[in-house]
């Protein structure tokens, strides 16, 4: 029903056959292996805006509608339906779009929303729903907001390299978009023309694989991906071939999309390391429109630079192949309570809990123990997760003694202490759908602050201490902020058993070493004054500091980091920026792949 809203544009018939005519010379040319040549070098910065000279006529954007076989749409925001004063106002609609909008995998098959409605909104301006009430809005009037002006909902290649050859002909920016589910706001990107991939929805298993012109690719039980999939779906097709993928535990995230090219981290990362880590082959279009099928024989600089380096960067990605492994059952320890005592005690018993938490950590991460543990002011919320082929006994073992000290406190209110047996992810779903709503609830604004922290700071009283003195007083922080509700997640999802000694990925090294990933989280129900915004945003970095003199020349999660990172080079990307920065300029060298503080950022200034 989401999916009306957006009304596809109508336009007269024109003439198309010189650009159908240029399309199938590209694509004759491509593939022969021989790479078109960008006009030129050097970067136009893409920054024609509509009622501009420079925008396309009526007529150009109904050839490009023509060219791409009526896939051009204009965008539409989400909460358009439910505004009195917008041309899309229809009641029936809005009442179906107002039980679907905390919902993520229904906002994520809709253009015109983010996840996270603050990268909806421009300034004073959006369409947002107020959540939870989403019969109320947010706005007195709906606009883009940072919504692209059109998009191609991409059903195949052609599609990607028409609208590139648009875009560059017309100097326009590109935006590229999977879910929305994206903390940067990267996807989302005022005055643009967006390449919408979460249409290509293909899912098929190989069970013995031959990779593109790459003998030493070749393998068994490999997954392959449309751009679009999402996690849920390739969960459960791939485990109805007894298999398993390195996907994260929230199920409406495209995994092949930024996840899948920025990292990856979820319930398989311990055991088998980054999704970026079990990338065989990809499928992309660059920026010359060529399609190219590359892998570690094939282009392999920009197959490594996609294996880390982010998404929407160096390529647009339309497939993804990823080796996948025999289906293991789950075994999970949930403890969840809430604190019961004054302000000077519960930061006693936080305290306390998240001693034992960093004592065990070591040993944990030996055993290949994954999940997280949700810190706040009021409580503590546990999920840790093992993926063996066992009856439950290897968790229970390891994670005895901290169960027992959650048993015995006496300062909280113990809702839930308890272990659960999944005999496949599959049915580990249904669970961790339901914390991921809680956890990660969809249409809400959020705000992240994050830091991995390497291994020597587990190894010593001191050094454990001065660890939870650092996320601490960064929770202290952020109850100073004005936010509706603030905590710390310590994420244990680690590729410990991948060391990547020989470079063949380009995630960040300091996931190498890592055994927290801690993120400081804010949520909000509606936008805020820009002030306070601005103290929040400052507030963020701020509470980071403590961390980062613990971790000097240590970094972020690409994914899931502050917007507002200063050191965002060293930080993301750390010594692989400078290749990655050379394989950007040698694929894409007018630069029209860009978002923020991705690498080759043209700057705050587009």
């Amino acid at each position: 029903m989401l999916k009306s809203l957006s009304t596809i544009m109508v336009f007269l018939p024109s003439d198309t056959s010189q650009i159908n005519k240029m399309l199938h010379i590209t694509s004759v040319l491509c593939s022969l292996g021989i790479a078109l040549a960008a006009p030129s070098a050097v970067d136009p910065g893409y920054h024609c805006r509509p009622g501009q000279k420079c925008w396309p006529s009526l007529q150009e954007w109904q050839q490009l509608n023509q060219t791409i076989n009526g896939h051009l749409y204009q965008t539409i925001p989400m909460g358009a339906p439910c505004y009195p004063n917008s041309t899309y106002y229809d009641a029936t609609v809005c009442s179906a779009v107002e039980v679907e909008y905390n919902n993520g995998i229904s906002r994520g098959s809709f253009y015109g929303q983010t996840y996270w409605p603050n990268w909806e909104a421009c300034g004073a301006s959006g369409c947002s729903l107020l959540s939870p009430d989403p019969e109320e809005t947010l706005y007195s009037t709906c606009s883009l907001g940072r919504l692209a002006t059109y998009y191609v909902d991409v059903r195949n290649a052609s599609h990607i390299s028409a609208a590139l050859q648009f875009a560059k002909a017309h100097n326009i920016r590109i935006s590229v978009k999977n879910t929305g589910h994206d903390f940067f706001g990267r996807s989302s990107v005022p005055n643009s023309l967006a390449i919408w991939t979460h249409n290509l929805k293909t899912l098929d298993f190989h069970q013995n694989f031959t990779a593109y012109n790459c003998p030493s690719a070749n393998g068994q039980n490999v997954g392959e991906m449309g751009a679009g999939v999402i996690a849920g779906d390739a969960y459960r097709f791939f485990n109805s071939h007894g298999m398993d993928i390195t996907g994260g535990y929230e199920e409406s995230v495209g995994i092949a999309g930024g996840f899948g090219q920025g990292g990856g981290v979820g319930d398989y990362t311990t055991t088998y390391g980054l999704m970026v880590d079990n990338a065989v082959e990809f499928e992309v279009v660059t920026a010359d429109g060529c399609t190219r099928i590359i892998n570690e024989c094939n282009e392999p600089d920009l197959f490594w630079a996609m294996r880390g380096g982010g998404g929407g960067t160096f390529a647009i990605l339309t497939k993804y192949r990823v080796q996948l492994y025999p289906s293991l059952p789950i075994s999970t320890y949930n403890f969840v309570a809430t604190f019961t005592s004054t302000n000077a005690t519960q930061q006693q018993t936080l305290r306390k809990i998240m001693t034992a938490h960093a004592n065990n950590q070591i040993a944990w991460s030996a055993e290949l123990i994954t999940g997280q543990v949700d810190y706040s002011t009021q409580g503590v919320s546990a999920d840790l997760v093992l993926p063996y082929s066992d009856d439950g006994s290897k968790l229970k073992a390891a994670t005895a003694y901290f169960s027992q000290v959650m048993s015995n406190l006496t300062e909280v209110n113990i809702i839930q202490n308890n272990y659960t047996y999944f005999a496949t992810y599959t049915d580990y779903l249904a669970f961790s759908a339901a914390d991921a709503v809680a956890t990660e609830p969809a249409g809400i604004f959020s705000l992240l602050a994050s830091r991995l922290m390497p291994s020597h700071l587990f190894s010593s009283p001191e050094t454990v201490d001065s660890l939870i003195n650092g996320v601490i007083d960064g929770m202290e922080k952020a109850r100073s902020l004005g936010l509706k509700r603030v905590g710390a997640q310590i994420v244990s999802e680690t590729p410990v058993s991948t060391p990547d000694n020989n470079y063949k990925t380009s995630a960040l090294p300091a996931w190498r070493d890592a055994l927290w990933h801690v993120i400081h989280v804010g949520e909000w129900y509606e936008p805020l004054a820009p002030a306070v915004l601005e103290k929040a945003t400052n507030g963020f970095l701020e509470m980071l500091e403590p961390l980062k003199k613990l971790t000097p020349g240590g970094g972020a999660y690409f994914n899931e980091a502050h917007y507002g990172e200063p050191d965002w080079k060293e930080t993301f990307f750390g010594v692989n920026y400078e290749k990655l920065l050379e394989v950007k300029n040698r694929y894409d060298p007018t630069h029209i792949f860009d978002c923020w503080k991705c690498v080759g950022w043209r700057g705050e200034q587009e």
